[in-house]
């Protein structure tokens, strides 16, 4: 409602600036600009291109709405321009990191829907306190959210204009981990699995911070880390073996995984490779926690990394659901 009220005092303004045959323009710095009308081919406006709202005219984006039970589920449908709602595509479901949410994920979704495919981004019940889904931070595990995941996929296998038998997960970091879980259940029909430095490493980091003692039921004092989890994700993690509830996947698996990721090694993915029947690890050389600034752990850009590798990791998205979704 607040974006219609803001389109109709835009217009308001331009005509009545039209009237006076002036424009005046103030930034949010700097001096106030003045044009005269006459000296103007036309005055547009344009909705901002940021993290809400992405602008790419050759993708469509649909708030759409999922349901566990009584939760409600935001999400953001993304859909290639031109294609009618109930054709049938291929369908990329993608979950964010820990503490964050749907947002993040925009590059990633834009870039697939760009490639002729369908993504669905949306935000964990209680995943954090910018969650525009319902639920609690203090109930949220990873468990909850394979649910929350699971409860998405019926959704997108109830939509008319996706193909519900190739349907393709791509997770990153905690979002991985849960994707990794929610794709070793068969009889979800799961036909690609995409992983970005995916957390195998929380029940580590839960025994870890286990040896200090009581931490206030979680290991939320550890901000630089990126980490806030509550007592109830801690205990669901606590003595969990990542590797042994993994590795049944029978498709292709492809991990994307930074060199220098400080917060999940590397080497938790080389494992993944040797669980999983088919699987192929990317490194891509430099990167930290996260691939682009939306997605960058607290020191992403430390050991020389830069902030976007999107560049490197697009592609390799983009060719796998080629070979594997089309």
């Amino acid at each position: 409602m607040m974006k219609y009220l803001a389109s109709i005092l835009l217009a308001f303004t331009a005509i009545t600036m039209a009237q006076a045959q002036k424009v005046v323009i103030y930034p949010k710095s700097g001096d106030a600009v003045t044009y005269n009308m006459s000296d103007l081919d036309h005055l547009e406006f344009i909705p901002a291109d940021d993290a809400d709202n992405p602008v790419d005219k050759d993708v469509i984006v649909k708030e759409l709405w999922c349901n566990r039970g009584e939760l409600k589920i935001f999400g953001k449908m993304y859909r290639p321009a031109g294609v009618a709602d109930t054709q049938k595509l291929p369908a990329v479901i993608l979950s964010h990191s820990a503490n964050l949410n749907a947002d993040a994920m925009n590059v990633y979704a834009t870039a697939i829907a760009k490639a002729g495919f369908c993504a669905y981004a949306f935000d964990f019940c209680g995943a954090c306190d910018e969650s525009r889904s319902d639920g609690n931070t203090a109930d949220m595990t990873p468990f909850t959210e394979v649910d929350d995941l699971k409860a998405v996929i019926a959704a997108m296998k109830a939509n008319d204009g996706v193909d519900a038998s190739k349907i393709c997960l791509l997770g990153s970091s905690l979002g991985g981990l849960v994707s990794a879980l929610t794709a070793e259940d068969a009889s979800l029909g799961i036909a690609g699995l995409i992983l970005f430095y995916p957390a195998f490493n929380i029940p580590e980091l839960v025994a870890m911070m286990d040896k200090f003692g009581d931490m206030g039921g979680g290991f939320g004092d550890l901000g630089g880390f990126g980490m806030s989890y509550s007592e109830a994700f801690c205990n669901s993690m606590r003595n969990y073996d990542v590797y042994a509830n993994i590795g049944t996947f029978a498709h292709k698996v492809l991990i994307l995984h930074g060199s220098n990721d400080m917060i999940v090694k590397i080497s938790y993915s080389e494992q993944a490779v040797d669980t999983y029947p088919d699987a192929t690890l990317i490194t891509i050389d430099g990167a930290n926690h996260g691939f682009n600034a939306d997605n960058l752990g607290s020191f992403g850009s430390m050991m020389g990394g830069t902030a976007d590798y999107d560049s490197q990791v697009i592609p390799h998205v983009i060719s796998y659901l080629d070979s594997y979704l089309r």
